[in-house]
């Protein structure tokens, strides 16, 4: 028998016969038990094992029948060498075996589903080169690999397309063209986990209901394994991944997944804890590239999402504040003349979003006519804290040189919670930066360029060098080389010399002229009154000779806040120049 996880037994003192076909056939019946007696069958051991026997010369594989609902195709094994003629049924199925055509008009549904039902936890069932119709969803069991020989990534005219994928029937029928299983919809043992799929496309040009995912997992299903993988032209997600019984898919590996054309969003993934995605991409899909809705400790790296209709990469969702919580590393990934925004950020919670070395190009191509405040990154009413290392920005237009330059920033940031840019190189149709206003902390780095304008005829607008727009803390020293400041400086120490001239010969200098807080002013008869509009109730006016003449007297001095000061001396025959300067309290 065959329970629902594929893991083969056969019933204590089961009585097998052996045919030459999957269904009806002719029996094999010149066979030998280990002694060499003729048998026409064989009885299992009291621990379900099969004894060895031989079969007829000639044959190198027979189907098994243990009075279940079906059979299972079993090779033969070498006498003199040991080993199989052409595989063991422990290990590798080769749909061809089970009745798969892949001759591109035949419904091979029934003939992989049976290779996939009957292969074990950890084999492997095979796709030859071939083009194979399906008219249902296959369902991959746990720890089974589904494996093909060729990935094809995109359909290009004049491109060689060579017939290896699984192509659906126009009148598809299901929710998905490979559906995994969660546990209580399986029927499965265990939890349901480790199915592989390799060197596999999917390609639903055909398909005519809307809809239809490529691969669709709902509930507890982990450490699902996609590598080299194409799904084109369903009309669904191109990966779909839902809630079910309580949980979410969890902890998937994505190497060379490539999602081309679908109807809705390339991949869909909602609430999946520890995924990991490598070099896929997601092109000319009809929603977003990337619609990640929380994906706590996971990684996107060296991804790519391009001409989708809406965002390239979403991140979005709740991605809640709890000690499961958890943020993203987006690296070394790019996007290309996605219709919004390139990189959408809208996301709550605490966790922090990581990127870096995110590269943009041409996003915002809002049906060709450019504008509608898109951005190559844009961050929009995000409370998750968002950090970027560096990002680029090249805005252009459609590959034939038609519609309107976009995007119309390069990063626009909306009233979102904490956003800190360290580097970038920003050109775009308007504004490489925009602040859209709204935030609660948004920092600009030190090394941030900015351009606007076509390709052809681009306009610098750097900024001035070391321009900060926020605080800038320096753990170490600040080294200035030009030393220049346009700004008020704080110097919030409560040490006695909070501001030191190290160096001997080193000073302070103050300008002096109208309205200044230093200067020099000379006694008539006494006194003299200095216009200063800077002078307040609280500032202090130190006073010292400068030149004495006259008759010297002591020097006071009173203020009018607003208009100035008057400084007097004891002497009404005090004619010196006295130096002044102002300080305020902090």
């Amino acid at each position: 028998m065959t329970p629902a996880d594929g893991m083969w037994m056969v019933a204590a003192g089961a009585v097998v016969t052996f045919w030459d076909a999957a269904a009806d056939g002719v029996q094999y019946t010149d066979l030998l038990d280990g002694a060499g007696s003729p048998v026409t069958q064989v009885t299992a051991t009291a621990y379900g094992a099969l004894p060895r026997f031989k079969g007829p010369d000639g044959v190198t594989g027979m189907w098994a029948d243990a009075g279940g609902t079906s059979r299972a195709w079993m090779d033969a094994h070498s006498i003199t060498t040991g080993g199989n003629t052409g595989g063991s049924v422990q290990d590798w199925l080769n749909v061809r075996a089970f009745g798969a055509a892949g001759d591109n008009v035949t419904d091979d549904t029934a003939a992989i589903q049976a290779a996939l039902t009957a292969c074990p936890m950890g084999g492997i069932v095979y796709l030859p080169a071939g083009a194979y119709r399906t008219s249902a969803p296959l369902t991959i069991p746990p720890a089974v690999t589904l494996m093909g020989t060729h990935t094809n990534l995109m359909t290009v005219v004049g491109l060689v397309d060579p017939p290896c994928y699984i192509r659906p029937l126009a009148g598809f029928a299901g929710a998905a063209v490979i559906q995994l299983l969660d546990q209580i919809d399986g029927g499965y043992t265990t939890i349901s986990a480790e199915h592989r799929i390799l060197n596999v496309m999917i390609d639903g040009t055909d398909l005519e209901a809307p809809g239809i995912d490529g691969i669709q997992a709902k509930g507890n299903i982990q450490n699902v394994g996609l590598r080299d993988l194409t799904i084109r032209h369903v009309t669904g997600a191109g990966i779909n991944t839902q809630f079910q019984g309580g949980f979410f898919p969890y902890s998937w590996r994505c190497h060379r997944v490539m999602i081309d054309n679908c109807g809705w969003h390339g991949f869909a993934v909602q609430v999946m804890t520890d995924i990991t995605m490598v070099d896929c991409q997601a092109i000319g899909n009809g929603a977003n590239g990337f619609e990640i809705n929380n994906a706590a400790n996971s990684q996107m790296i060296g991804c790519r999402a391009e001409w989708n209709r809406g965002e390239g990469i979403h991140i979005t969702g709740d991605w809640a504040t709890g000690a499961g919580s958890g943020g993203i590393l987006i690296g070394d990934c790019s996007t290309d003349r996605n219709d919004r925004n390139g990189v959408l950020v809208d996301a709550t919670g605490s966790p922090p979003i990581q990127v870096d070395n995110l590269l943009t190009r041409r996003d915002g191509r809002n049906d060709g006519a450019g504008g509608g405040n898109f951005a190559g990154l844009a961050v929009d009413g995000a409370t998750i804290p968002v950090i970027v290392g560096l990002v680029t920005c090249y805005p252009g237009v459609d590959d034939n040189g038609t519609q309107v330059n976009s995007p119309q920033f390069g990063a626009r940031f909306t009233d979102s919670a904490y956003v800190s840019v360290a580097a970038g190189f920003l050109h775009a149709a308007a504004a490489g930066w925009s602040d859209g206003g709204g935030n609660g902390v948004l920092r600009r780095g030190l090394n941030i360029a900015e351009r606007t304008g076509t390709t052809a005829a681009p306009v610098d607008v750097y900024a001035v060098p070391t321009d900060v727009a926020g605080n800038l803390d320096v753990g170490g020293y600040l080294a200035t080389e030009s030393g220049q400041s346009a700004g008020q400086w704080n110097i919030w120490a409560g040490q006695a010399k909070a501001l030191n001239l190290g160096a001997a010969g080193g000073g302070i200098a103050i300008a002096e002229g109208a309205n200044a807080r230093m200067n020099v002013a000379t006694l008539a008869a006494g006194t003299v009154t200095v216009a200063n509009t800077s002078v307040t109730a609280n500032t202090r006016v130190v006073l010292s000779r400068q030149a004495g003449s006259g008759t010297l007297g002591h020097l006071s001095v009173t203020k009018t806040p607003g208009v100035g000061f008057t400084i007097t001396s004891s002497s009404n025959a005090d004619t010196s120049t006295v130096a002044w300067v102002l300080v305020e309290p902090a």
